[in-house]
């Protein structure tokens, strides 16, 4: 597992000297990945949705069956692992660049190992498992997680109503519109309203997809812009900029936990963590522990439904946790864990730097999509201006005296 801020050293002896501009190595790793479309090729059905309402409708629990098209990326991946072989062992962008191309071969793996137990083995070793102790902490992941749950019941009273919502696509759609090219401007990406999508909303470079029946309220029109628009878009078009490692505007597997990490942190400091959010996040957790100990689709769904979430959004939770795998269980996609994990991990790494005067860190974390380990690995090539300055940065990190204001009393 990839836990704290430890310094990478070289994966192999069997490095060999550059041979290839190292810009190009990068360009064609992007062009190698660019074909594989990673959370659609490991996605259900849309019929299975149908057939499982069908199902409770009947009070009748059924086998929901179907095969994974399971494309054959053997030839990227052999490409991938042919890159890496003209790879420095010395040099922290070649290492950077080898760590994050491993990183996409494990992606083709779980691509190509859906609906077998290997998919499941390379997700826990990429996202972790709940159980899974957090970084210089006694403390699990799902510790974590009862405790936030156990918050959330101290403040559930009837003084406190949770916001309806009562905004659809084209609300989110027409704010985002609006709001992201204050920031972003010229390269504000293209928003999209979408029926094949499972998540609420997907953000990348160059295309936002909002799911066409999805329901939000006004804080959720907030925080999706936060976390989506002004981070991991925001670190993609970073990434873009970067002349020497462009790798870095694409989101790795390796990546994920900080990337959704720092998203959440954005929301707890612009304050639009709600409970709601916090509860939702936490219950991800306990469902993949859950799964891990042979919950199904069925499981899960009631799982989430009796914790308050609707008939739809229960569906889409449980069916997130099992993609990969099938209705019945038994092979478990542990990537929904990672926000709240990613949450604590990078708020510390924010803490230490703020105590430490180690705000170029901070800083650096914004010029593309990396690990938190990263930073320390790139830091001298950032000085050394190898590395670009974030081109964006989200508007509460630029007011650095809110910002110190909030950590310091964190700390």
């Amino acid at each position: 597992m990839r836990y704290g801020f430890i310094f990478p050293t070289s994966t192999s002896d069997n490095y060999h000297m550059a041979k290839f501009n190292l810009i190009d190595i990068n360009l064609k790793a992007i062009k190698i990945i660019s074909g594989i479309n990673f959370l659609s090729e490991i996605s259900w059905p849309i019929e299975i949705e149908r057939k499982f309402r069908e199902s409770l409708q009947k009070n009748k629990k059924i086998n929901l069956k179907f095969n994974y098209q399971n494309k054959d990326h053997s030839e990227k991946k052999n490409a991938l692992k042919n890159l890496l072989t003209h790879l420095s062992k010395d040099d922290p962008l070649h290492i950077y660049t080898y760590q994050t191309i491993d990183s996409y071969i494990s992606m083709i793996d779980m691509v190509q190992n859906a609906g077998t137990p290997q998919f499941q083995e390379i997700s826990q070793k990429e996202y972790g498992v709940p159980k899974h102790l957090l970084f210089g902490s006694e403390y699990s992941h799902l510790n974590t997680a009862k405790h936030f749950l156990d918050v959330f019941h101290d403040y559930d009273h009837p003084y406190i109503q949770s916001e309806e919502p009562n905004l659809n696509a084209t609300d989110l759609k027409n704010f985002l519109e609006r709001e992201a090219p204050t920031v972003l401007g010229e390269y504000t990406p293209k928003i999209e309203i979408s029926k094949v999508i499972i998540a609420k909303v997907t953000a990348g470079r160059k295309r936002i997809r909002i799911r066409h029946d999805a329901k939000f309220s006004l804080v959720d029109l907030k925080n999706l812009l936060i976390h989506e628009v002004f981070t991991h878009t925001l670190t993609s078009i970073n990434g873009s900029l970067q002349e020497q490692l462009p790798l870095m505007a694409y989101g790795a597997p390796r990546t994920t936990k900080t990337q959704e990490g720092l998203a959440t942190f954005s929301e707890v400091i612009t304050g639009l963590l709600d409970l709601d959010r916090l509860k939702r996040l936490s219950l991800r957790v306990l469902a993949i522990d859950m799964a891990l100990d042979g919950a199904d689709l069925y499981d899960l769904n009631n799982f989430f439904h009796s914790n308050g979430q609707s008939a739809k959004e229960s569906f889409n939770s449980a069916a997130r946790i099992l993609r990969g795998g099938f209705p019945k269980g038994g092979i478990v996609f542990t990537k929904d864990g990672v926000y709240l994990e990613g949450l604590i991990r990078v708020h510390s790494f924010f803490k230490w730097a703020f105590k430490k005067d180690h705000l170029d860190l901070i800083h650096l974390l914004f010029a593309g999509r990396m690990d938190v380990n990263d930073v320390f690995l790139l830091r001298e090539a950032y000085n050394k201006g190898q590395i670009s300055h974030a081109e964006f940065l989200p508007d509460w990190y630029r007011n650095v005296n809110l910002l110190a204001g909030k950590m310091a009393f964190s700390l």
